[in-house]
């Protein structure tokens, strides 16, 4: 069962856009603002390719639940979860998608790179990045934020499993010695094969430690609850923050009359309608573009989060 979707990156690829269209953008940030937009797409495509593999296989399994892009934020730090498939044994799958154009490269030492059109380029490894991931849910998964599932009165323990999941057009080139991890990373198209085998069935305890289906959505609606989408200041990222006015008179031009007077800011300040705390114009111009959420005013980023959970 998929519990949640991708959150729509429509809104950030439009600001980027609309910040393209600036004439005095210098050729450099012009540049930065491309790349980003191209780093967007090509995201969402390695996204939808690796969601595209789990509903085929697990959506409609009564056994499973899917969660899709879930921010999660606890003590400070960030996790950004492509994926989460968790089955009833509480077993969780966290899934890292990457999308690859041209080879992905492992050398001896664990290292990652990527080449493309005969040029090489360094990356993050993903497998460090996805146990950051496992580390903060599992702390998370440790608090009382989160209700565990339970049979006969114990909670049954998660485990949890890395997945870096590939692009299947993607070339892998791997190590010649054996590098610890590196069987964690497979093409979207071997998912189901490598669930299965690292889902080992529990035995004579399976009946015990396994939840009920709805025990194990309940849970999976609990983590979707924690979620916190990401909003992004595109004016502040790329230095542009001088552009603000101008950038919110023009999306101000397009509400109604009404709307605008009720928003009370002037050309270059912001605030949030409910606590009044300052906003980026980033934000105040979320909340005029969602307004069947926010009724046309603008919201701070934690009021954002009240009224979406009303």
């Amino acid at each position: 069962m998929i519990i949640k979707q991708a959150d729509s990156k429509k809104k950030d690829l439009e600001a980027l856009e609309q910040l393209l269209q600036w004439p005095d953008l210098a050729q450099q940030t012009r540049q930065n603002i491309e790349q980003q937009i191209r780093l967007i797409r090509s995201g969402i495509k390695g996204e939808a390719e690796s969601a595209y593999q789990l509903q085929f296989h697990f959506g409609n399994h009564p056994d499973w639940v899917i969660i899709n892009d879930l921010r999660l934020q606890y003590q400070g730090k960030v996790a950004q979860i492509d994926h989460l498939l968790i089955n009833r044994h509480l077993q969780i799958f966290v899934c890292e998608s990457k999308r690859v154009a041209g080879s992905l490269i492992i050398n001896e030492l664990g290292e990652f790179s990527r080449m493309y059109k005969g040029k090489g380029q360094g990356m993050p490894s993903p497998l460090e990045q996805n146990q950051r991931h496992i580390t903060l849910l599992s702390k998370l998964l440790q608090t009382n934020l989160i209700q565990l599932p339970s049979r006969f009165g114990w909670r049954l323990r998660p485990s949890m499993h890395s997945l870096i999941l590939i692009s299947n057009d993607a070339y892998i080139r791997r190590p010649k010695i054996s590098v610890p991890g590196l069987d964690q990373i497979i093409k979207n198209e071997q998912l189901k094969t490598k669930v299965h085998q690292l889902s080992k069935g529990l035995g004579i305890f399976s009946f015990i430690r396994t939840a009920s289906c709805t025990s194990l959505q309940k849970f999976a609606r609990q983590l979707v609850q924690l979620h916190q989408p990401a909003q992004y200041d595109w004016l502040g990222y790329f230095g542009l923050n001088h552009l603000a006015s101008k950038f919110a008179h023009l999306a101000t031009e397009i509400q109604p009359q009404s709307q605008t007077e009720n928003q009370s800011q002037t050309a270059s300040h912001y605030f949030c309608i409910a606590c009044h705390k300052n906003i980026t114009a980033s934000a105040a111009y979320y909340c005029w573009n969602h307004k069947n959420i926010f009724g046309g005013k603008a919201y701070c980023y934690q009021c954002q989060q009240k009224i979406k959970q009303q």
